[in-house]
C-alpha cells in the first residue's frame, strides 16, 4: 500500500490478471456529490493515462481520506499522479 495524504493506493498484480482495472473508495463524509464525482474523474483520467505503461496488468484501488476536501484539486491531482508514476516504475 502506498500513502500520500489524502490518498491511499492498494495494488494487486497476479498471473491471472489480464487487464488493468481501477476502483475507488470515497466516503460521503468526504464532501458533496459533485466533489466526490470530480475526484473520481481525476483518478480515472490519471489511471487511464498511466495504465498503458504499467510493467504488468494491475488492479488499483484508491481510498480517499475524509479530509481530502481540505486540499486543492491541483494538489489532489499531483498526489495521484505521483502515486501512479511510482507504479509505472514498479516501485509500488
Amino acid at each position: 500500500m502506498l500513502r500520500r495524504f489524502p490518498l491511499s493506493m492498494r495494488t494487486l498484480q497476479a498471473d491471472d490478471i489480464v487487464e488493468s482495472r481501477v476502483g475507488f473508495v470515497i466516503r460521503k463524509r468526504t464532501g458533496n456529490a459533485p466533489l466526490r464525482n470530480a475526484m473520481r474523474r481525476v483518478l480515472r483520467e490519471l489511471f487511464n493515462k498511466h495504465s498503458g505503461s504499467f510493467t504488468r496488468p494491475t488492479w488499483v484501488v484508491f481510498d480517499v481520506a475524509e479530509k481530502a476536501s481540505e486540499i486543492t484539486r491541483a494538489a489532489f491531482r499531483e498526489k495521484a499522479d505521483e502515486m501512479l508514476t511510482s507504479l509505472r516504475r514498479g516501485a509500488a
